[in-house]
């Protein structure tokens, strides 16, 4: 994946909205008082690239990410339950779309 394409940038600011959302450190990225918008722009990179590479990611990828960065495993940190729902939303990011009837 080369990056810099629209491709690769819609992925990442994607992968951001979902971490941001998630917020597992409770930093409040984007509130004013909170951390910057990109607080996790570090770790969305390398889920981005997994994402368009592999075309999904599973668990064992995204705790080896969080491991580089944090030193601990994001399932730890989250749990079994949120991590399945950050799962599906990271991969329906990525899984084919059906046609639309304007496309048929």
């Amino acid at each position: 994946m080369r990056q810099g394409t629209r491709l690769w940038r819609r992925t990442v600011k994607d992968v951001v909205a979902l971490l941001n959302d998630l917020d597992p450190y409770e930093l409040e990225p984007g509130k004013p008082d909170g951390a910057p918008v990109d607080e996790y722009d570090l770790e969305a990179a390398p889920i981005a690239l997994r994402l368009l590479r592999d075309g999904r990611i599973d668990v064992e990828q995204i705790d080896a990410i969080w491991l580089q960065w944090f030193g601990e495993r994001l399932s730890t940190v989250i749990g079994p339950e949120p991590m399945s729902q950050l799962i599906a939303n990271l991969n329906a990011l990525v899984e084919p779309r059906a046609p639309s009837a304007e496309t048929r």
